[in-house]
């Protein structure tokens, strides 16, 4: 049969998928529960030569009808000569023994076993039914939530492996093919109740906004194209700023600017797990003084003199190490080696010491500064200084000063880590043994 329905869908599936970079021979897994989105999409692409294969998740919620959708997929697909893959679970005791609510639960489930099919039978892509109606309605949802222009964007035609080849049909399109082509399917009960907010967007706002507004789904579709089509470049934008400004910096992140791009220091944050508006008022606020901290969870935001700095609330640090070797120190590695004076060189590496091994008694004490800690500085013979004292002198930040770890034996501080010797542990032209004591920052992302 030939006719609008067909050259609308089809057309539309075909130019996403080329979209995508998929072609007739590429392996898509179609995820089909037995409604209309799922159904159409896979009779399109099997009609229009598509390599498919068909996986349906029983997520045994409704009892006999659960198994009904299963059956009944099973037997159109064998109908259809299509390979069809099967998954069954208890999604409820899912749900209960990791304490999530029942669509979480087969949220969780569904994608879990795509992704295993993709990595354990090849599949380059997977294919789901989401269509206009769809990101329609996940932009209204992310209005009501409180979004930026990530969240206008709407669900993107894919995302890894992930396609969306129906994203361009609206629902009413999908349901007059389906009808035009005779392909049957099955209506899940729970969609039409006002149980979940998306099925109340459904029934009620998006049907209103249709009879005030009659091109409304159009209007719709020509603003999520320009939002996606700015969305790239902002994102390209994004992307170069945070490799012009953003580096790692022992166990955390320096951010340089206290003005620039704050739109893409706000997004930067809220993706570390910083609430938009807490970070945008700190950012924001009339009193920027530099060593002002925000604090959140696990995470803290620190105003420096030249930008921020970014890294996770550590709790103060208390290690004992009890011998040589290497040792893993919250976030970063300590290694410690005996070495003959014959291998001893100056090293310039601020965070490299060597120790005269006389002064080094097991268990060495690693740990943050504590008020009244003092040491006796390499270099001035002997005259004992408070360590915020010497914080102090050199001008470090109030983040780094919180972060300082000092290295002790049971009698006096060693070594104020990347700072500054003990006089008492330098290394003597008659030192027989050496400790070379080094610390490195486990790299992030």
């Amino acid at each position: 049969m030939s006719g609008e329905p067909s050259h609308i869908v089809s057309a539309s599936v075909r130019k996403i998928l080329a979209g995508c970079g998929v072609t007739a021979a590429s392996k898509i897994l179609v995820g089909v529960s037995g409604g209309v989105d799922s159904m159409v999409l896979l009779y399109v692409l099997h009609q229009n030569g598509y390599n498919v294969t068909a996986a349906h998740v029983n997520f045994n919620l409704r009892g006999h009808e659960s198994d009904n959708d299963a059956l009944f997929v099973s037997k159109w697909c064998l109908d259809k000569g299509i390979p069809y893959l099967e998954l069954s679970r208890d999604t409820k005791a899912y749900a209960e023994a990791n304490k999530l609510n029942t669509q979480s639960a087969a949220r969780i489930l569904r994608y879990d076993w795509w992704e295993y099919l993709v990595h354990s039978l090849d599949f380059e892509y997977v294919a789901t039914g989401h269509h206009l109606d769809d990101t329609i309605e996940t932009v209204f949802l992310n209005l009501f939530r409180g979004t930026g222009i990530k969240g206008l964007r709407g669900i993107p035609p894919s995302r890894d492996f992930y396609i969306r080849p129906l994203l361009d049909c609206s629902r009413s399109t999908i349901e007059s093919y389906a009808a035009a082509f005779d392909i049957p399917f099955r209506t899940d009960a729970s969609n039409l109740t006002d149980h979940y907010q998306r099925n109340r967007l459904r029934h009620h706002l998006i049907p209103l906004l249709e009879e005030f507004y009659p091109g409304f789904h159009s209007s719709m579709q020509h603003t999520l194209h320009r939002v996606n089509v700015e969305w790239d470049d902002w994102e390209t934008t994004y992307n170069d700023w945070i490799s012009s400004n953003i580096r790692f910096w022992q166990d955390g992140f320096l951010i340089e600017g206290h003005q620039l791009r704050k739109a893409f220091l706000l997004r930067w944050l809220e993706e570390k797990g910083f609430p938009w508006m807490l970070a945008s008022d700190f950012l924001n606020s009339p009193e920027q003084e530099t060593g002002q901290i925000l604090r959140y969870q696990h995470s803290s935001l620190s105003r420096t003199r030249d930008g921020y700095y970014f890294a996770e609330t550590l709790p103060a640090a208390d290690f004992f190490i009890h011998n040589p070797g290497q040792h893993s120190i919250g976030n970063y590695i300590l290694a410690i080696d005996e070495i003959p004076s014959s291998e001893f060189l100056q090293d310039m590496d601020p965070w490299t010491a060597y120790m005269n091994s006389e002064v080094v008694s097991w268990p060495l004490h690693i740990r943050s500064i504590q008020p009244g800690d003092h040491f006796q500085p390499f270099g001035m013979k002997g005259k004992s200084k408070k360590i915020q004292d010497l914080l102090v002198d050199l001008k470090l930040e109030r983040f780094e000063k919180e972060r300082q770890l000092i290295l002790a034996n049971h009698e006096h501080i060693l070594w104020v880590v990347g700072l500054r010797l003990d006089e008492r542990a330098k290394v003597d032209p008659g030192t027989k043994q050496i400790y070379k004591v080094k610390i490195t920052s486990v790299e992030k992302d």
